[in-house]
């Protein structure tokens, strides 16, 4: 957080702003506190909430510049009371912030922002426009012994023990103090620690026990108020001007309240001067690069600071850990610019590096090696470009394949095949003995291909040398053959390819499968295997040989067909048992005497066999209206099919319901069982018999849909009239009925005569839409006309 060294006279600007009195030479000691206006204390409140300063800081800041303790309490109490009445920084939001500085000073918070790129990659330029950093002194920190006595410091004595007093004595223009009994004791300009002792030895004139063995008296000094300072910043400052300070402050302080140089300020030569001398020069970047704050010296009342321009500028850019413009000075070499930059950073090329120059006329290219770096000075302008290391390795050598640690490996002195595979920990059991390869790049930078026989060299009868970017590959016995598999199918619990092992039976293979399932027939299993290399070398129409095998269910080792042995890339099928069927499940519902599930006996259970096991039908059934769904099976390829066909035709629509309506009349298969209307039942069948309904429903384009009473021999017209007649977009000639059982009629049409389907109670009338025609345009009426012309005119011309 920023805290304005300047702040006070904001702080007193505010209490006078009814008579609009600007002025830095207020006295606060003369503030009547309670002649504040609420205004006034209520603008005090909203600069400290506006500058973040807590309450304490300021009043701290307040006795510095002279308020007695006095005041400063009277003044916290104003401010307490104000706060309690209900005031407070929302109540003055809007008010102006007052400004103390002088014409073209900016405060901390009005710090300009780099405007363009240079500023921003200016090294040093954020340092003193940042939030994050602030070189303001606390004005309640204890003062330095090397603080020097001025005009308006304010010295505090205080003697306790035996006697007891307290002085309180101002610094007068002559830089004395005036000590009751004592009489004028010269301080100014002397150290705090030198005022100390040398007011403590005039002290014993009047207390002579201070200075014995075994005091019995003591005394201490203090200073109570810390005067403010006035320093001038000029030159190449972001915000020159005239700042007021307190007494500590040191060259930073004020560089920081002025923004630091401005873009064309130089951070290596700022001069503090003091008495028209010149008594420090001040590099900032001894600072900012070392660390060194030597000459960071406290400031006096009158001190000038002046920012020189910059004399000389380069540019840093490419693998530097900081990059952007850096100040050099006269006689500065390569090496300091790198050190100014951070050093080089993980992927710097360091050995050269580029130099662009202007020489007045035009640019010159320089290589830096790595040796000159401390003996290239450099010039203003100039740019620094460190470039990247490549990629590629200088000594490395790759190895891969069957040995137990592949990958890469430093190429040392005399190093041989022999002595990388040892590196390699050896070769792997599986390696293959007779043949390996090194790929190696020739001096032409073409591969070339070396092969060895991998044997030869372990057993050390032959060797070669290694050299840079060579690749060995040593194999597999597994890369060089095809993976082989064997794979079972059928009725086990996990069906599937398993690896091939030498030596593997037909139970074994049966056993890592999960065993057989309980549909599986041990009596008949089929083993396919390739042809041998003597059959496949004929042309011949047999593809595979065939092996028919008997197993024991418990696949124990007893030499049978179970210990037949398996080849790799064998097939194994599994049959099912020729009996074998899942439990066939139904389901009757509605109106019969005992509803529910039911078990299909045999794939010839019929209807009427159900209905005769569930007890009949109940007093309320109507088996007219009985209705049988049946799963839909969906097969992976018939959903594909039909997904085809719906894709190329715009007349086909797809369903999305899993079950279908077996049209049955229950009542005629209950009349004659086991004839043609008697289907033989499937599993998941559901069977719904309805109770007997009065009414038949009229729904689609009519006018009132409804449910009316049905009456025996009332013709389908009779139950559209009383729904209200066709609405407007009725299709009359497609009316039709579903019934009960999910069947359904259609309107039959005869030279124009309609004849409606038959009703039925629990029917349902469905008057359909007509589809919506497009009117032809003016265009099209406007085309046929034309064509009716031209036919006639045609007809016209035969005939003539």
């Amino acid at each position: 957080m920023r805290i304005k060294f300047s702040f006070l006279f904001l702080f007193f600007l505010c209490f006078f702003l009814s008579k609009n009195v600007v002025s830095q030479d207020i006295d606060p000691a003369t503030v009547d506190v309670g002649a504040l206006s609420d205004d006034q204390i209520q603008r005090i409140i909203t600069e400290m909430d506006s500058r973040g300063i807590p309450e304490q800081e300021a009043m701290a800041l307040a006795k510095a510049r002279g308020m007695s303790d006095a005041q400063i309490l009277q003044l916290q109490q104003r401010i307490q009371e104000h706060k309690l009445n209900g005031g407070g920084s929302s109540q003055v939001s809007e008010l102006p912030e007052p400004k103390v500085f002088e014409e073209g000073e900016v405060s901390s918070k009005e710090k300009k922002e780099p405007t363009v790129v240079e500023e921003k990659k200016l090294f040093g330029y954020a340092f003193f426009n940042t939030d994050k950093l602030t070189f303001e002194p606390n004005a309640t920190a204890p003062i330095s012994p090397s603080y020097l006595i001025g005009l308006g410091d304010v010295i505090v004595i205080d003697v306790w023990g035996n006697s007891q007093m307290g002085y309180q004595l101002t610094v007068d223009q002559n830089g004395n103090v005036s000590i009751p009994e004592i009489g004028q004791v010269m301080i100014g300009g002397m150290s705090f620690e030198d005022a100390e002792r040398k007011i403590k030895s005039k002290l014993n004139r009047i207390y002579a026990d201070l200075s014995s063995d075994n005091p019995k008296t003591f005394a201490s000094v203090s200073i109570a108020q810390i005067r403010a300072v006035s320093v001038n910043v000029i030159g190449e400052a972001s915000s020159p001007g005239t700042y007021i300070v307190p007494g500590t402050a040191s060259v930073f302080s004020a560089l920081y309240l002025a923004g630091g140089p401005s873009e064309n300020g130089s951070f290596r030569d700022i001069k503090l001067i003091r008495d028209e001398k010149v008594i420090q020069n001040i590099d900032i970047y001894d600072y900012l690069i070392k660390g060194k704050a030597d000459n960071n010296v406290t400031l006096r009342d009158g001190d000038v600071i002046i920012i020189e321009p910059y004399r000389q500028r380069i540019i840093i850019e490419g693998q530097f850990k900081r990059t952007g413009l850096f100040e050099t000075k006269k006689g500065e070499t390569v090496t300091d610019v790198v050190e100014y930059a951070g050093g080089f950073n993980e992927n710097a090329y360091t050995h050269r590096l580029e130099l662009y120059r202007k020489n007045g006329r035009d640019q010159e290219f320089i290589d830096v090696l790595e040796d000159n770096y401390s003996k290239i000075e450099l010039a203003n302008g100039d740019s620094i470009v460190a470039g990247k290391v490549l990629n590629r390795f200088q000594n490395i050598v790759a190895i891969t394949g069957a040995v137990y640690r592949p990958g890469n490996y430093e190429i040392t002195e005399g190093l041989t095949l022999s002595k990388l595979i040892e590196n390699a920990d050896g070769l792997r059991e599986d390696a293959f003995l007779e043949r390996g390869v090194i790929t190696r790049l020739a001096k032409d930078f073409t591969l070339t291909s070396i092969s060895f026989d991998v044997a030869d060299v372990v057993n050390g009868e032959v060797d070669f040398d290694i050299q840079k970017d060579d690749n060995i590959s040593i194999s597999s016995i597994h890369d060089l053959r095809e993976f082989r598999t064997v794979e079972i199918y059928g009725e086990v619990k996990e069906p599937g390819p398993f690896n091939y092992k030498e030596g593997m039976t037909l139970s074994d293979i049966v056993y890592e499968s999960g065993g057989f399932l309980e549909s599986a027939s041990e009596a008949f299993i089929e083993v396919a295997r390739r042809l041998g290399k003597e059959e496949e070398a004929t042309l011949t129409d047999k593809v595979s040989q065939v092996y028919q095998k008997q197993i024991s269910r418990d696949l124990k080792l007893l030499g049978n067909d179970g210990d037949f042995e398996l080849q790799p890339f064998d097939k194994i099928f599994i049959r099912q048992l020729p009996g074998f069927a899942e439990q066939s499940v139904v389901t009757l519902s509605g109106e019969i005497a005992y509803s529910g599930q039911y078990a299909l006996t045999t794939h010839k259970d019929r209807v009427s066999d159900l209905i005769a096991r569930c007890g009949g039908f109940s007093p309320n059934a109507y088996p007219k209206g009985a209705m049988l769904t049946r799963q839909i099976e969906k097969d992976t390829k018939n959903v594909m099919l039909k997904d085809e066909l719906i894709s190329r035709s715009t007349d086909v629509k797809s369903t999305s319901l899993d079950f279908e309506v077996v049209g049955i009349s229950l009542d005629e298969i209950m009349k004659n069982p086991g004839g043609k209307d008697d289907v033989f039942l499937l599993d998941g069948d559901e069977i719904f018999v309805p109770r007997k309904s009065q009414v038949v429903k009229v729904t689609g384009e009519v006018l009132n849909p409804i449910s009316s009473t049905y009456t025996k021999g009332r013709k389908l017209k009779k139950y559209i009239s009383g729904a209200g007649g066709f609405a407007v977009q009725a299709k009359k000639n497609k009316v039709y009925v579903v019934y009960p059982n999910g069947t359904a009629s259609d309107t039959k049409s005869f030279l124009g005569i309609r004849k409606y389907p038959k009703l039925e109670p629990g029917a349902e009338v469905i008057v359909p839409t007509r589809p919506v025609r497009n009117a032809a345009s003016v265009a099209a009426w406007v085309g046929i006309l034309s064509s009716l012309a031209t036919l006639g005119l045609t007809i016209s011309n035969i005939v003539n």
